[in-house]
């Protein structure tokens, strides 16, 4: 696993800019080349794009990995920093 990734996310769920909640739906498919709310980076598509729709009306987008470390990492106590 990229720790580096796992630290950013980490991170991110510390200050806030990634919700600790579950997603109410979910989404699976071919990357629509928008950023990955977790790394940042394009999720281009011949990634696995993972769409996460929340209660609050948004939508956040991972590629299929940095959903999966986010979605452990917002169920731990984790506190960075």
């Amino acid at each position: 696993m990229d720790q580096q990734l796992v630290d950013k996310i980490r991170l991110r769920l510390a200050a806030g800019e990634l919700p600790r909640e579950k997603c109410q739906i979910t989404w699976f498919g071919p990357g629509t080349h928008q950023p990955c709310a977790a790394c940042d980076r394009t999720i281009d598509a011949n990634d696995v794009e993972c769409e996460c729709d929340h209660a609050d009306g948004g939508v956040i987008r991972f590629h299929r990995t940095c959903f999966t470390i986010w979605d452990a990492e917002r169920q731990n106590d984790h506190q960075a920093g």
